[in-house]
């Protein structure tokens, strides 16, 4: 059989990184050497581990008997990759829209099965800090990025000197804690197993961790085991646990996804087993849940994981408290997705209004920005001639998503109905209150109504959680009162906007990095309906401080 032309096999080669891992290829380079043939490959750094991989599948592919051949991966430099992409002189008509689209469509939620297109890292480090030795509570509210960050961290480990395991929640939700308990278990002990079996599969420990192993997997296979089960079992594991662990220098890292899934009754009790479990071992526990969805300690009598003592505390939220931070680090998520599929920038396809009102609209929810970046996309292209999406196209995306968020509401308390029914009625309230009483779509609510009333508060975080309401500044002071300060939240863009905002309100907005205050139309528009700008901090604090106080005592009733 005849060999192609090089030129056929750098088509090929170009296809198959495509159609094998979804990889542009930005350049590739020939070298010719007497009986064999070097293809230099140059990708974007972020593409570079799994090209190397689709690039030694390749190696055999493209070999001959007389002529061997290796694909070679190396990082493309910024310049290539610019000039690699062409110009869209028809923005968001392009087809390369679509591929964005279509790309935020299939990789904007994270798993421990599909990892980040592009992890972007954080200013505040937290990668770093999950991969220490330290239990951590990993909190964010749906979408933050929590097992991003989790399946980064699992990606980041060196497999030479740390094992891990990896349970969602979600798959356990229907099943009571003590089984959650063994199925979290029997998944660190499979990761203990497979690494022992790999070392030394006939030694006394290896003997020991496989008795554990069969014993939890028995309990499993029992409806209803013996009420001692857990004090009898806790000290095995870590028994076990330490043994295997300081004889082989290995660290143990157990990643629990989804946590706020179990029951808030139940959560530190299972704690406190899975602590029981890992004490003075080198195995750390990295849970990832919702804050106000989750109770980790319990003093009376004392139960779960104690912040500052047994676990430390990580909070992914970016909040609309910052816009400019918010603004760049939603845009440098975005820009990765729209570089992969050949769009330079951003701004070929999105006008700048419309990249700030993606930041208002989204509360600085990395996922929910994608996705309204995504729905804003197709109803642009909807628009005949459209070039760039809009702030109309961001304001309907927001008011499709409304029925999106209410299921994920009802998702998230499927553990508890009661929960989900009293949430939905403090929605409405709230909604009632900006819209209908006061016209404003941001509040405030006073420091000692929280202190005073916390079971109050809650029904508001819980709502704050579920992205229909978004802090906007944790310290607003009262200039007429020495030592009085409130919270500023905004109501989420999907309760009020839709195929236009709705009319006569007080809406803030974000330009340019700033906060703005603004009426819409539909109301007089004198001399104190021109836009306020916070352009300084100063400036900011005196938009929010003419916000309406929400009282706690509006939702009373609706306390647990």
């Amino acid at each position: 059989m005849s060999t192609p032309f090089s030129q056929d096999w750098t088509s090929h080669i170009k296809k198959a990184f495509q159609d094998r891992g979804g990889i542009r290829v930005a350049d590739i380079a020939i070298r010719e050497y007497p009986d064999e043939t070097n293809y230099i490959v140059y990708v974007r750094e972020d593409d570079v581990p799994e090209a190397a991989v689709i690039g030694n599948a390749l190696d055999e592919e493209i070999s001959s008997p007389g002529d061997r051949a290796f694909v070679i991966v190396r990082k493309a430099p910024e310049e290539l990759l610019e000039k690699e992409m062409k110009p869209l002189p028809s923005g968001v008509q392009d087809s390369r829209s679509t591929d964005l689209s279509n790309l935020i469509s299939a990789r904007s939620r994270v798993s421990e099965a599909q990892p980040s297109l592009s992890y972007v890292k954080d200013a505040d480090r937290n990668l770093f800090a999950v991969n220490a030795p330290r239990h951590h509570l990993i909190f964010g509210r749906r979408g933050a990025g929590k097992s991003a960050l989790l399946v980064e961290a699992r990606r980041s480990l060196d497999p030479e000197s740390n094992i891990s395991s990896w349970t969602n929640m979600q798959t356990l939700r229907n099943e009571p804690a003590g089984r959650v308990f063994l199925h979290i278990v029997e998944d660190l002990l499979q990761a203990v197993v497979t690494r022992q079996q790999r070392i030394r599969s006939a030694s006394p420990i290896s003997v020991q961790v496989v008795d554990v192993y069969e014993e939890v997997r028995s309990l499993l296979s029992i409806e209803a085991p013996a009420l001692d089960w857990p004090t009898r079992l806790i000290p095995k594991v870590q028994r076990t646990l330490k043994r295997f662990l300081d004889s082989n220098g290995l660290r143990l890292y157990v990643f629990v996804d989804d946590f706020y899934y179990i029951p808030r009754r139940d959560q530190p009790m299972l704690l406190d087993m899975l602590h029981g479990c890992v004490r003075d071992c080198d195995a750390w526990l990295k849970i990832a849940s919702i804050r106000h969805l989750t109770r980790w300690w319990q003093s009376s009598p004392p139960l779960g994981l104690q912040t500052m003592h047994d676990a430390d505390l990580l909070d992914l939220d970016v909040t609309l408290q910052d816009p400019g931070r918010a603004k760049r680090f939603l845009e440098s998520i975005l820009t990765e997705y729209a570089r992969h599929v050949g769009i330079p920038s951003l701004s070929r396809i999105f006008n700048a209004p419309a990249l700030d009102r993606l930041v208002l609209a989204s509360g600085a929810v990395p996922r929910d920005y994608l996705i309204l970046a995504q729905s804003s996309i197709l109803k642009a292209q909807r628009r005949q001639k459209s070039k760039l999406v809009g702030v109309q196209d961001v304001n309907q995306a927001a008011g499709d998503a409304v029925k999106a968020k209410v299921q994920e509401l009802e998702e998230d308390m499927a553990s508890d109905i009661q929960s989900a029914t009293r949430t939905l009625e403090a929605l409405k309230r709230v909604r009632a209150f900006c819209l209908e009483e006061t016209s404003h779509t941001y509040f405030l609510i006073g420091y000692r109504d929280k202190e005073n009333a916390p079971s109050y508060y809650n029904v508001l975080t819980d709502l704050l959680d579920l992205r229909l309401i978004h802090l906007v500044d944790d310290g607003v002071s009262d200039p007429h009162s020495a030592g009085h300060r409130s919270e500023a939240y905004m109501l989420d863009l999907s309760q009020f906007s839709g195929s236009r905002l709705k009319q006569g309100i007080q809406v803030l907005d974000f330009q340019s990095g700033n906060i703005i205050s603004r009426k819409t139309r539909g109301s007089y528009r004198g001399k104190n309906a021109a836009p306020k700008i916070g352009d300084t901090p100063l400036k900011a604090i005196a938009i929010l401080r003419t916000a309406p106080t929400f009282s706690l005592e509006r939702v009373a009733d609706l306390a647990s």
